[in-house]
C-alpha cells in the first residue's frame, strides 16, 4: 500500500522549510514542537526517505524534501 501524501503533511513541509527549525515550524503551525518532530519521522517513515537533515540549528532539504517541497509549493498554490 503507497502512502498518500494529504494537505497536513504539505504543510509541515512549508513551515518546516520557512521556519528553518522544528521550534519555528511549530510555532507556524501552532502546535507543540514534539507533535512537529512526530510528524517529521512519520512522514520520512511512510515515504522511506529523508527529507531533512538535521543540523544543531537548522533544518536543510534532501533531494527528496526539495522535489516534495516543489510539489507542496504547486499543490498549495492552487
Amino acid at each position: 500500500m503507497q502512502y498518500q501524501i494529504d494537505h497536513a503533511d504539505l504543510s509541515l513541509v512549508l513551515a518546516l522549510v520557512r521556519g528553518r527549525s522544528l521550534a519555528r515550524a511549530a510555532e507556524l503551525l501552532q502546535v507543540d514542537v514534539s507533535t512537529v518532530f512526530r510528524a517529521v519521522r512519520r512522514l520520512e517513515a511512510a515515504l522511506g526517505v529523508a527529507l531533512f537533515e538535521r543540523g544543531p540549528r537548522r533544518l536543510q532539504l534532501t533531494e527528496a524534501g526539495a522535489s516534495l517541497l516543489a510539489h507542496a509549493d504547486e499543490v498549495l498554490a492552487a
